[in-house]
């Protein structure tokens, strides 16, 4: 993020930039922005895209893993090979690349054979051996700490430029200031740490709120983790509130009154602390690398015992060691004039500091050296001439590039072995090979705001195909202003369907098992469910009868939870559920409360209301090994739930119209990848689209025979046929 924002700056001041990489990230959450613009990179693996980012054009050598360690030697090829011919026709004045791997070597060594200068970005303490550097003219970093450490330790200068945020996507223009905010919570970042603070602050001052912003590291793991090994297993804490990863930060921000990054390894600078600060936020911080550097009197610096800063990074303070944490977070929430004092130190460092403008001229001072030498302009057989043992020179031709199967094949499955796989639940299975011709929305009633949760309902909204209206009886959604005027997705919080009387609301220590079921006695339920069940607070709440919503209008897909009296839901729901084509119905098979929705009641209720059976979906299991082992070995042999989907009845399906035919297919195919049932609906009512579907999808058999029974079953002319060679080609020949 920093060297991208560091490439905007140098095109607005006038420099030329081509941007060359690979689909490689730290995380596949990385891939966000990259998705949007190319939405199945599979369809491109080994080949060179082209991202656009504003004023930058990334060219990226499309990589079967986002994994670094997993990029292979085919694919090292491609990139050097681009890379030489860029090199060559390009004719940069300058390099400038970060990495230390021995494909990243060749960078700086191809670089100073051209006789081009070459610059390089420095921001963690794992650079120690001397080799990568030997062809780098100079060294950039994000701190003078960071500088000072490497000249001490290893013997190189390195030129501190600091942070480079741009205040659109990380400065809030209003600031609540009401949450202690931790973003990224892995556990070198001091996730360890914030667990048992965030623990304390449950017990002795609820009524201050956390926020957890995930980034690559997982939360609910760390989580998991931290408070089996303080005693009580936690899947959740009533006090913190957990955001995805986004690359807008403005809206946590906003929220922030303090931010708290209690690293444990070394923290080169931090670039969390940087944007905080630059927001006028204080912040709480571990004495580690360049962090206090970025922070100066904004905010209150903590050593911890020496355990804390060796891996795992998992080491317990005794609440001795943890007190004056506690304290500072205290302080910054009731002293007001105190906070206040902090926050006008932020606003003055941040100006002084980390403002974009102040970056910039570092970074352009540090370059200028290396541009005026206008390398670009040099004919570089000279130089080649010199450093070649045998007087030869080189000038690369643009590179072919070929995909390579051998990695695919060799990791899959071996031709032959029977495989059935769960389609993935959080996916659109969509393709741009096939259009859909949807009349109006598919109308979505979820009872629990599964889609939202699950990240699924943003996707569903993009294909503006789909008008969802969810229910979040237990307040789960934590950002609900966000779909305010939506015209895809419309949410009420402290609602849920069922009989349209007044219930009781089961609040539980864990939200995910509020319901308005009673929860089992805790010597009924597994262990891992004790603490989470455990109810809080009774709240009245009233439940809506379907058949009493007016201007509901078409009902295409009913989704319910297993927390919810889902019969209730069906018996005042017949009316409107008369057209409806699909049901989607969650049930537990360990159980968790009293008179949770049953396979047999659910599929008795259909039979005698015009659907059936169609499959399960979505199968939860829980694993007894510890959860370190199992993310090494997967092995989870329980199964917990699933959902169960109902389509119409068969006679239903064959009256049903040509419209909703496709809408039916359409569901099933983009969002379960049921393609076969698809192509089968699509078939009534077009042959020539219903093989259209299966080309796009890839399930057409090799283009050999000239009859097929199965096929002619659907299309009993005999005139069908498959034609074509090399290219697959399908025609319906009538």
């Amino acid at each position: 993020m920093t060297v991208r924002q560091m490439l905007l700056q140098l095109v607005a001041h006038g420099y030329e930039v081509q941007v060359l990489g690979a689909t490689v990230f730290d995380n596949p959450k990385g891939m966000g922005r990259l998705k949007e613009q190319f939405p199945d990179l599979s369809a491109h693996q080994h080949q060179l895209i082209e991202a656009e980012d504003g004023p930058l054009t990334h060219q990226l050598v499309v990589s079967y893993s986002h994994n670094r360690n997993h990029f292979t030697t085919h694919e090292e090829g491609l990139w050097y090979s681009q890379y030489l011919y860029m090199l060559d026709s390009f004719k940069p004045d300058m390099v400038w690349f970060y990495g230390g791997q021995t494909l990243d070597m060749l960078i700086a060594d191809e670089a100073r054979d051209r006789g081009i200068p070459v610059a390089f970005y420095l921001a963690n303490g794992n650079y120690k051996a001397p080799r990568w550097c030997r062809d780098v003219d100079l060294i950039l970093t994000d701190s003078q700490a960071t500088a000072d450490m490497y000249r001490k330790e290893v013997g190189y200068v390195a030129k501190p430029v600091g942070k480079f945020i741009a205040p659109e996507s990380f400065v809030a223009e209003h600031h609540e200031r009401k949450r202690l905010l931790f973003v990224n919570p892995s556990w070198q970042k001091g996730a360890s740490v914030f667990v048992q603070l965030a623990e304390k602050l449950e017990r002795e001052r609820p009524d201050i709120e956390l926020e957890v912003v995930e980034a690559r590291a997982d939360w609910p793991a760390v989580l998991r983790e931290t408070t089996r090994k303080m005693g009580k297993q936690r899947s959740a804490l009533s006090n913190v509130v957990v955001t995805p990863n986004t690359s807008d930060m403005r809206g946590p921000y906003s929220r922030a009154r303090v931010v708290v990054a209690p690293s444990l390894w070394w923290e080169s600078s931090g670039r969390m602390l940087a944007e905080a600060i630059l927001n006028g936020i204080p912040a709480l911080i571990t004495n580690r690398g360049g962090m206090p550097e970025m922070i100066g009197n904004a905010g209150i610096t903590f050593d911890f015992p020496d355990a804390c800063y060796e891996e795992p990074y998992q080491h317990l303070l005794s609440d001795e060691e943890l007190q004056p944490l506690m304290d500072a977070v205290i302080s910054f929430f009731d002293d007001e004039a105190l906070y206040q004092d902090y926050v006008d130190r932020a606003w003055k460092i941040g100006e002084e500091k980390h403002h974009l403008d102040r970056a910039t001229d570092r970074l352009l001072t540090a370059l200028a050296p290396l541009v005026r030498q206008h390398a670009g302009n040099k004919d570089f057989t000279i130089s080649q001439k010199k450093r070649h043992r045998q007087r030869l020179t080189y000038r690369a031709t643009k590179p072919e590039f070929k995909v390579d199967n051998s990695l695919q094949q060799l990791v899959s499955p071996k031709a032959g072995a029977k495989q059935v796989n769960e389609p993935e639940a959080n996916r659109l299975w969509l393709t741009d090979n096939f259009t859909w011709e949807i009349i109006g929305k598919i109308m979505v009633l979820d009872n629990r705001a599964s889609l939202i949760k699950s990240g699924f309902a943003e996707q569903m909204a993009a294909t503006e195909a789909f008008g969802i209206v969810a229910f979040d009886p237990a307040s789960e959604i934590k950002d609900p202003k966000q779909y305010e005027g939506s015209d895809y997705i419309q949410l009420f919080q402290h609602a849920l369907l069922g009989d349209g009387k007044a219930t009781t609301l089961h609040a539980c220590v864990s939200p995910e098992m509020s319901s308005i079921l009673s929860p089992l006695p805790v010597e009924k339920l597994p262990k891992r469910h004790h603490l989470g069940a455990k109810p809080l607070a009774e709240l009245p709440i009233t439940t809506v009868a379907l058949d009493s919503i007016d201007g509901l209008g078409n009902l295409d897909w009913l989704i319910l939870d297993e927390l919810s009296d889902a019969m209730a839901v069906l018996e005042h729901g017949k009316k409107s559920l008369t057209d409806t084509l699909l049901i989607q119905a969650r049930v537990a098979f360990q159980l968790t409360h009293e008179k949770q929705p049953n396979l047999a009641e659910l599929q008795h209720w259909a039979s005698r209301n015009g659907f059936r059976f169609y499959r399960f979906h979505n199968i939860s299991h829980y694993s007894h090994l510890p959860d370190e082992l199992n993310a090494r070995v997967p092995c989870a042999t329980e199964q917990e739930g699933a959902d169960v989907l109902f389509l119409p009845s068969h006679e239903r399906i064959a009256a049903l119209s040509n419209e909703n035919k496709t809408k039916l297919a359409f569901i099933l195919s983009a969002v379960f990848a049921a393609h076969d049932i698809a192509f089968d609906l699509i078939a009534d009512v077009s042959k020539e689209k219903a093989l259209e579907l299966l080309e796009a999808q890839g399930l057409l058999p090799p283009p050999v025979a000239k009859d097929n029974n199965e096929l002619n079953g659907k299309f009993p002319k005999k005139e069908t046929a498959f034609l074509g060679q090399d290219d697959n080609f399908l025609e319906l020949l009538n």
